[in-house]
């Protein structure tokens, strides 16, 4: 047994009749009725020990669980204490706080498993069962605290309900009530009646002691106090000050009737037949009700104490205030309360004789009691006559009151009553406690909780020792016994009486209730009742031994018999009917919504008319409820309960009816709970993400947060092209020579001749491959001469290789080539002779003569090795004859003497103008160039010995090998002729390779790396065609040519249209060139930018003084200025009054002029200006409709979309990712929306993102081999490249598959310490010793400081594997999609996500009729008339006009228009179906336009421009400009004053985008939307680097906080899609946008805008800096904090991800900025 120093007892030890009690319910059910503070806590902890047999075991092997249910919260607290305090059982505490209602079965499952109590409210409790999550048949024993409370539909009636549901021969558990007082509020006149309800109820007998000694034991340790009633007289007349304030109050009330507060939601009475007041004015109402309850019955000064109080809550509220009129009205009872206090005061202040003295005079004894009504003042004399005199530790008193504002009114007058007396003032310490006013874990009520628990400290320790308490401490809250218990409120229920009472449990404790005089008798008999009831239920109870008979069966079933039966289904949940209304509130809060939306059933109280078309004679006096869902639900249609005899029945039978219904049709899940997205993702996760379970995924996972990091990369095994794959010539055996030429595209001149003519020399290499290849394009390549365009000749040479001999020369001129020429060479490198990947040879063609052999045989002998380069001495060199220098032209030398014999120089040019005497043309002086060479290099050569021979001029060859990309500088005059260099032929060694060949070989890795991925290329367009049948299209078949490799101009790294890089400082960064912030006047506080303001036609601080209001202190130099200023803007006067009159005479509905933005200034440059096309025509549409307009996929493209940024070529995927996502979205939401049209659009949304997130997307593209075919690191033919035909030895490649676990093992330094011999290169193995030492090599890396590396980043190209982000996997689809549409149109595109396997199509509907989707709305309405729809169309045509398109359907538009607000419009449901194709038909069309229109823009900003253009303040901006707000069908105060408030901003801004517009905040900077799915390593980066334990962020999503409403950027989509549907053509739908979208198309094309992060950092005194990110479950939230005026200001921002909580905090400092920047 735990130690009990806290409990408030000496010592815990059961008592024998505990035992006894015990011992009963170990073999019966029972309801044990002990009096207040006789130990039925104590009881149940014994019984649960009684109980702990195979409480540690699992559930599944067997185990059992202990339930223990509560009425309340705090109850279930102290219990859950008490249990962990005095058992060793592992404890759960379970209430709705902690959000129990979403937690999952894994959930459940983990908690149940962990706990063995479960300690929790009714209602959790019973919802564990009725969900399934546990059953009966797992719980040992169940027991229910303050049982008496079983009655009608309470949760513990209902739990004992299911006992009833179980199935035949299921175990029950024990049950054990617990209760002191076993009748429920004055339910005394029938008590055998209902005691034998309850007992029936728990299937038990009510126990207690046995005899009357036991009773006398038990009052030992409970409750007898001393009884008292004390009478007041009654209230003589009331003071004219009280009805002074009635009337004003009763006027306030009128005033407020009367007051139009904008749309609330309607409310009804619980009988349904009388419409309450809103809320909000329900509120103000009650305040002011309960304070003239203090007045009449507390009296004058409590009163004034009471108006404080309201006053205090009216300003909470003001501050909270949604909307300008609802603050008015705050405002307005705060007056009144303000006006009361005033008078109450000047009332209280009559008692004074100075009228000078302070308020605070007043608070005499004399004047409390002559201002308190006869009860406080008897109150006041019994605690004076009581306390007076008494030791302040000998007193624990309990004051009672009913309602919660007397607690807090008595409490004020009792604390200043006691400071004004003596007697009391050091001897009572008051405190006071009320019931808690919201259920919500908000702030204001986790304050509330915090300061009540406070108050009960104080009490319990002493440091208070008077109560004030309403009823919230009748029942469950333990605190110590007291010795006085006072009821000052008459007593109201038998349950107040007997636990009021009990609270005195002290020896001699008095019990004191106080009456008026007229209320003497009642109250006597109201009290002698109770005794009574008492008497009765000891009467029942008497001689009633413990081991009585259970009740019958029979009587259980007559007892639990309902009129609505519980609804079972197959898995053997229940639904019932009690249940059903607080489930189908449940079920709307799921539906999404916007921040202005609201989401709750609507519940009628039908006519007698309409009851009787629907139910006939049977519905006759009886009542009929009818309920229908928010627009957003599937379930539109009503549905109508039964006929029942009262309206509460009704209304239950009509929610369960729904309740059952949503279930039916799929809305609620197996548990009756609302299907969660889980549950959604979940259902259809083998259907569209099976491919996840291959790489041990599960797409379910994505929904819940995991600590891992999910991994970022992948290995892939390198794809060979088949051609190149087994083409290893061989012996007898025809092979082709396919001639590789390269074309210079630069001048000739004296800088680029060398490179110029030997390109042109004709003497080319070949690829010598048994495989022919498909004609492949043309490449451009970039020497420093300038660019080169290089092909492959598509007719090849062909060759039968006569013997072995004859290809082991080919192999070994070949690895020549890469090994001595190139210096592609490794230690560890062989010759490849397995003929598998890359496995041709690069030969030497024969020219001339030797034509018809194909190779060049005599060079190919020649140059098995190339000769290493050797000194010569001056001995040597004066015994040898001088070099021929006719045998040096066009040959590659190097100089042997400068230690530089890694440089490779061409023979250019002979000299023979030129000796080693001849003096140099330089900064040299007069020195020759003998003397010149001998100053420098003397010590090495000796001399020179042939000093007539002529000299050479040569030409150092680069050692560049990537020729893929221009390097950055433009070449100087200095250093082109600093180019050319003059040697001494006897000091040069001449390799005597020819130069022409030596000049092409250094473009040979490049172009064959290119080949590599080109032929991928080609193979993927033949494969694509073939799958989309284009095969046989002429273009595309046996006549398709490839044109030339396209450089993409937008890349920064890409060269100009002169072949000159771009450097990076010429490159023109986007510009924005919108509005500047204004200048305005300097404010000593700093308020947000209210969107309210609009600005005058001159600024503010030009603005000239008042004179009339300034008369006594104007300077005549300022009323000079003001005589000025107004003769300066008389005109401007003028002008606004005739444009008032103008305003009159046009319709509200007339769009502002197109041309907004021309007064304008210039443009930063044509370079970034759109490409002119056809502005009203998308290619890619034309291509969808009809096959004439398909254009032939090039290679190019294809070659394009898989290579990324960082392979740094020409060209890569970035562009054609931007066309293939934003189609890639499109396809998805009309195919989501088609498949599954009752989901709403938030779970769309959310399947979407999964759908098309990175990760989906590379598991599809992993099925394929797409993956290893592409090309994503930086081309380095040194580092990171094998060249053809060679590779590690044979047997060094089988580790890497045979033995994995020394693979893993192997690391570059193990490799390069190989050192093959020669003649294991050739022959491509190891020796024996050699691999040995190998082997060892690797097995050292187990320990030393290469343990635990992974080398695989290393290594893996040298056993062909490459690791590749996931992410470049998806883009890769994403851009191969791109390539599709871009050149076959959308059908094509909607083929390939089938083929991908992204989108499965449905038998009879294949993908191709996407865009023929019908809606759930459509068919909805097919009974509805135009006339009908058209009856919410008010002036339809004006929208029409202004969109410019005419509505064939109008249901569709009607549907666009409606706010899910709009309960009325039951025809079409809300636009939120409608808004979600919509956003992806718009983001498609408007990426379509950018991509063919922006060739210039580089890949991030069309990402920015396609932002800029969709964001929801642009929309927001384009819907008012268009005046559709006004067309928008919604209930919703607040949502019209925040359109309202944009409306006015937006046309201060001439209907412009400027930068104020785009500081506005939008919903998802206040109220974070859903977390995409590619969103999540976001949010794990921020847990990472942020905290989760800072501030609960809830109380920012406010929607007075939103400037930009999301409703208006949903509007428009949704009429997009209203568009597409009644039309269903995309290209008049592209019209439509375009002609709504061409001033922000042609604006931001030609200067993008900044981003507000980038804004605020580059502003030139902001120095912002952005705290950590604080993660609050999937809400992130950061701080900015920045200069402004020389003050360090820190705002906040709120997001889904960390950038959009980083976003948010920017806007709010640049709207700072803006309202104060100089």
């Amino acid at each position: 047994m735990a130690e009990n120093k806290d409990s408030g007892e000496s010592e815990i030890k059961p008592r024998s009749y505990q035992l006894r009690l015990v011992d009963h319910i170990t073999k019966n059910n029972g309801i044990i009725y002990l009096p207040t503070g006789s130990g039925k806590t104590y009881v149940a902890i014994l019984a649960l020990k009684r109980f702990s047999k195979d409480m540690d075991k699992s559930i599944e092997e067997g185990g059992k669980r202990a339930i223990f249910m509560c009425n309340t919260v705090e109850l279930s607290r102290q219990q859950a204490v008490a249990v962990k305090k005095f058992t060793n059982l592992k404890v759960g505490f379970f209430v709705g706080e902690q959000g129990v209602d979403d937690w999952s079965r894994t959930k459940w499952s983990h908690e149940i498993s962990e706990s063995q109590v479960l300690v929790g409210t009714a209602q959790v409790m019973l919802n564990m069962f009725t969900q399934k999550f546990m059953e009966l048949s797992s719980v040992s024993v169940v027991i229910i605290d303050e049982c008496h409370h079983g009655t009608g539909h309470h949760p513990y009636h209902e739990f004992m309900h299911l006992f009833l549901l179980a199935g035949r021969g299921t175990p029950l558990p024990r049950v054990v009530g617990l209760t002191g007082v076993l009748i429920k509020g004055n339910e005394f006149k029938q008590v055998a009646h209902k005691l034998k309800e309850l007992e029936t109820t728990y299937r038990s007998n009510i126990i207690t002691v046995s005899d009357t000694e036991e009773l006398k034991n038990v009052m030992l340790y409970s409750t007898k106090p001393k009884e008292s009633l004390l009478t007041y007289p009654v209230q003589g007349g009331t003071l004219q000050v009280v009805h002074t304030i009635h009337a004003h109050i009763r006027y306030f009330y009128e005033l407020l009737d009367n007051l139009d507060i904008g749309k609330q939601p309607t409310r009804l009475s619980k009988g349904l037949l009388a419409q309450r007041d809103p809320h909000k004015k329900s509120y103000v109402k009650i305040l002011l009700n309960d304070f003239e309850y203090q007045l009449r019955e507390y009296g004058i000064y409590a009163a004034a104490m009471a108006i404080v109080s309201v006053a205090l809550e009216l300003e909470i509220k003001l501050h909270q205030s949604e909307t300008i009129i609802l603050g008015d009205m705050y405002k307005s009872a705060i007056n009144l309360c303000n006006f009361i206090r005033h008078i109450l005061n000047g009332k209280l202040r009559d008692m004074l004789d100075d009228n000078t003295q302070h308020d605070d005079a007043v608070h005499t004894e004399l004047t409390i009691l002559t201002y308190s009504t006869p009860r406080v003042q008897r109150f006041l004399h019994y605690v004076k006559q009581t306390f007076s005199g008494k030791e302040a530790k000998d007193i624990c008193c309990l004051v009672f009151v009913e309602r919660r504002y007397t607690c807090k009114c008595i409490y004020q007058v009792l604390k200043k009553y006691i400071a004004v007396t003596p007697e009391l003032r050091n001897v009572l310490k008051p405190q006071f406690m009320v019931g808690r006013n919201s259920v919500s874990a908000d702030c204001e009520s986790l304050l509330e909780r915090k300061w009540q628990k406070s108050a009960i400290h104080q009490f319990r320790d002493g440091e208070a020792n008077l109560m004030v308490c309403s009823s919230v401490l009748e029942e469950g809250i333990d605190v110590k016994a007291c010795n006085y218990v006072l009821i000052l409120d008459p007593l109201r229920t038998f349950n107040m009486y007997v636990q009021t009472k009990g609270r005195a449990r002290s020896k001699e404790a008095q019990f004191v209730v106080f009456s008026s005089e007229l209320d003497r008798l009642k109250t006597s008999q109201q009290i002698h009742q109770y005794r009574q009831a008492h008497a009765d239920i000891g009467e029942y109870l008497k001689d009633r031994v413990l081991e009585r008979a259970e009740p019958l069966m029979h009587e259980i079933a007559d007892h639990f018999h309902e009129l609505i039966p519980p609804f079972k289904n197959e898995l053997g949940a229940v639904l019932l009917p009690s249940c059903a209304l607080m489930l189908l509130h449940r079920y709307c809060q799921s539906i999404p919504t916007d921040a202005f939306g609201l989401v709750e059933p609507w519940i009628s109280l039908i006519s007698e008319q309409e009851r009787q078309q629907v139910f006939g004679a049977q519905a006759a006096f009886k009542e009929v409820v009818s309920i229908d869902l928010p627009l957003s639900s599937s379930m539109r249609e009503t549905i109508y309960g039964d006929p029942m005899l009262s309206v509460k029945a009704a209304k239950i039978s009509a929610a369960f009816k729904t309740c059952i219904k949503l279930y039916t049709t799929g809305e609620l899940n197996e548990r009756f709970l609302p299907v969660s997205l889980k549950d959604r993702v979940a259902a259809i996760a083998d259907f569209h993400f099976d491919h996840w379970k291959k790489y041990s995924d599960n797409v379910v996972d994505t929904l819940s947060k995991k600590k891992d990091t999910p991994e970022r990369f992948a290995t892939y095994k390198t794809a060979c092209p088949t051609e190149f794959y087994d083409c290893r010539p061989r012996v007898g055996e025809v092979c082709y020579a396919y001639e590789i030429i390269l074309e210079p595209q630069f001048e000739r001149n004296d800088y680029t001749e060398h490179i110029y003519d030997n390109l042109l020399s004709g003497r080319n290499y070949a690829l010598l491959l048994r495989k022919q290849l498909p004609p492949l394009s043309k490449m451009p390549l970039f020497c420093n001469q300038g660019p080169l365009h290089v092909r492959v000749c598509e007719q090849p040479r062909v060759l039968v290789l006569a013997s072995a001999e004859q290809l082991q020369q080919l192999h070994q001129f070949h690895g020549m080539l890469f090994r001595d020429v190139l210096k592609i060479w490794r230690p560890c490198f062989a010759l490849d002779r397995r003929s598998k990947e890359n496995s041709y040879l690069v030969v030497p063609l024969a020219v001339g003569s030797e034509y018809q052999n194909v190779v060049d045989w005599p060079l190919v002998r020649q140059f098995q090795r190339l000769p290493i380069a050797e000194s010569v001495s001056l001995q040597q060199r004066q015994e040898q004859p001088a070099p021929r220098v006719e045998d040096l032209e066009g040959k590659i030398v190097t100089q042997w003497y400068a230690n530089l014999t890694t440089k490779r120089m061409l023979v250019h040019k002979v000299r023979r103008d030129l000796t080693p005497r001849s003096i140099m043309d330089s900064k040299q002086g007069e020195m020759s160039y003998g003397e010149f060479t001998m100053s420098k290099y003397g010590n090495h050569i000796g001399g020179v010995v042939h000093m007539d021979q002529a000299l050479i001029e040569v030409r150092e060859l680069t050692e560049q090998l990537n020729f893929y990309v221009q390097q950055r500088g433009k070449t100087s005059a200095q250093s082109k002729a600093r180019a050319k260099i003059f040697l001494i032929p006897e000091l040069c060694f001449n390799f005597d390779f020819p130069g022409d060949l030596w000049i092409k070989a250094l473009f040979l890795p490049s172009i064959l790396n290119r080949l590599h991925f080109l032929l991928h290329a080609e193979a993927l367009r033949q494969r694509f065609n073939a799958f989309l049948g284009l095969q046989h299209l002429l273009q595309n078949g046996v006549d398709y040519r490839p044109k030339l490799l396209e450089i993409d101009w937008s890349l920064r790294r890409n060269v100009d249209p002169h072949g000159n890089a771009v450097p990076i400082e010429d490159v023109q960064e986007p510009r924005s060139i919108l509005l500047p912030l204004p200048t305005k006047s300097i404010e000593m506080d700093v308020n947000n930018l209210l969107i309210r303001d609009v600005r005058a036609p001159w600024q503010q601080y030009v603005e000239p003084v008042d004179p009339s209001r300034n008369i006594m202190s104007v300077y005549n130099v300022e009323f000079n200025y003001y005589n000025h200023f107004i003769s300066g803007q008389v005109a401007s006067i003028d002008k606004m009054e005739h444009d008032d009159k103008e305003y009159w005479l046009e319709t509200q509905f007339k769009m502002p002029k197109r041309s907004i933005y021309e007064n304008r200034r210039p443009t930063s440059g044509p370079a970034l200006a759109p490409t002119q096309k056809s502005v009203n025509v998308l290619p890619i549409l034309l291509k969808s409709v009809s096959e004439k307009h398909i254009s032939p996929a090039h290679q190019g493209e294809f070659l394009a979309a898989i290579t990324t940024a960082g392979s740094a070529d020409v060209y890569d995927m970035e562009r054609l990712e931007l066309l293939g996502d934003s189609f890639l979205k499109m396809s998805a939401s009309l195919y989501l929306a088609s498949r599954y049209p009752d989901w709403n659009e938030g779970t769309l949304t959310q399947v979407k993102s999964r759908l098309v997130s990175n990760k989906n997307l590379m598991y599809c593209l992993r099925e394929t081999d797409i993956p290893s075919r592409i090309s994503c690191s930086l081309f380095d033919p040194r580092i990171s490249w094998l060249p053809p035909s060679i590779g590690l030895p044979e047997d060094v490649l089988a580790v890497w598959t045979e033995q994995p676990s020394l693979a893993k093992l192997i690391g570059p330094h193990n490799l390069f310490d190989l050192k093959l011999s020669e003649e294991e290169i050739l022959a491509g193995r190891c020796s024996e010793a050699t691999y040995s030492r190998f082997v060892q090599s690797c097995q050292g890396n187990k320990q030393g400081h290469h343990a635990n590396s992974d080398f695989s980043p290393d290594v893996n190209y040298c056993f062909g594997e490459a690791t590749i982000q996931n992410k470049v996997v998806a883009d890769t689809l994403e851009a191969l999609l791109g390539v599709i549409v871009r050149n076959y149109g959308l059908q094509h595109g909607f083929r390939m996500l089938e083929y991908f396997g992204i989108c499965r199509p449905d038998l009879g509907k294949p993908l191709t009729q996407l865009l023929d989707l019908q809606l759930r709305s459509t068919k909805m309405r097919a009974n509805a008339s135009p006339a009908d729809i058209d009856g919410f169309l008010i002036n339809h045509s004006y929208l029409e006009q202004n969109i410019g398109y005419t509505f064939r359907d109008r249901g569709y538009l009607l549907q666009a228009l409606t706010h899910p607000s709009f309960p009325t419009n039951r025809l079409t449901g809300c636009y939120q179906e409608l808004e979600f194709i919509g956003d992806a038909i718009l983001d498609f069309l408007i990426s379509a336009y950018i991509f063919e229109n922006n060739t210039k823009l580089r890949p991030g900003q069309l990402t920015d421009l396609r932002s800029a253009l969709v964001n929801n303040t642009t929309l927001g901006c384009i819907c008012v400009r268009h005046k559709l707000h006004l067309f928008i069908l919604a209930e919703n105060a607040l949502l019209s004053e925040t359109i309202g408030k944009f409306v006015n901003f937006q046309e201060s801004q001439g209907h412009r985008v400027t930068n104020h517009v785009r500081f506005l905040l939008e919903e998802r900077d206040v109220q974070p939307i859903a977390l995409d799915m590619d969103d999540e390593v976001e949010m794990d980066m921020a847990m990472e680097d942020g905290s989760g334990d800072g501030p609960r962020i809830g109380a920012f999503n406010l929607a007075q906080n939103v400037d930009v409403p999301k409703a208006l950027g949903d509007v428009l989509e949704a009429l997009i899609a209203a568009v597409y549907l009644d039309c269903r053509d995309l290209q008049t739908t592209w019209q439509m946008i375009y002609n709504m979208f061409e001033p922000e198309l042609m604006e931001f094309s030609r200067n993008i805008p900044i981003s507000p992060i980038r804004q605020l950092e580059e502003h030139k005194l902001a120095n912002p800096v952005y705290g950590p990110p604080l993660v609050d479950k999937d809400v992130v939230m950061m701080y900015c904090q920045f200069t402004c005026m020389e003050k360090t200001i820190r705002v906040t921002g709120v997001g889904s991800n960390k950038n959009q909580a980083k976003l948010a905090a920017a806007k709010s400092a640049l709207q700072k900025l803006a309202k104060y920047d100089p």
